[in-house]
């Protein structure tokens, strides 16, 4: 009986574990988003942790409407927070971790924002090409006919 008791435990120990790595520790995916820097700051009631929102170009089709893409994303790493705090308004290149379960001290999990559910986390971040600014210089090409 106690051979028994020592083997389901030792089995329920190791689902555990298993669970917790599957959920919290593998990362489900990783990728590139590239944007406008919309919004970043700290929050968090506990863990103060740092969280953005990037506005991506192009509109995605939600029910019957059309609305603006938006990304939402955790920032651990303290030097990708000050190339973020500094780029608000720039065309940035964000590479993220995505994992299926969040953890309160990583970060916000944004499962009803962004188009996966999941907890984003970004990497590694780099200026993007400059976004397009209107100089009032009209050229002929420029102007569409109706």
């Amino acid at each position: 009986m106690r051979k028994i008791i020592g083997i389901l435990v030792l089995l329920l120990i190791v689902a555990i574990g298993g669970y917790v790595y599957w959920f919290y520790i593998n990362r489900y995916s990783d990728g590139q988003r590239e944007g406008v820097l919309q919004k970043f700051s700290r929050k968090g009631n506990v863990f103060k942790t740092y969280e953005g929102e990037i506005l991506m170009s192009g509109f995605g089709r939600v029910g019957g409407n059309f609305q603006a893409q938006y990304f939402y994303f955790s920032v651990e790493d303290p030097k990708i927070v000050t190339v973020l705090e500094q780029s608000i308004g720039k065309n940035v290149i964000i590479h993220y971790n995505q994992y299926r379960k969040s953890l309160p001290w990583r970060g916000d999990t944004y499962t009803n924002m962004n188009e996966k559910p999941g907890q984003y986390i970004v990497d590694k971040v780099e200026l993007g090409a400059s976004t397009p600014t209107n100089n009032n210089n009209n050229n002929a090409e420029d102007i569409i006919p109706y």
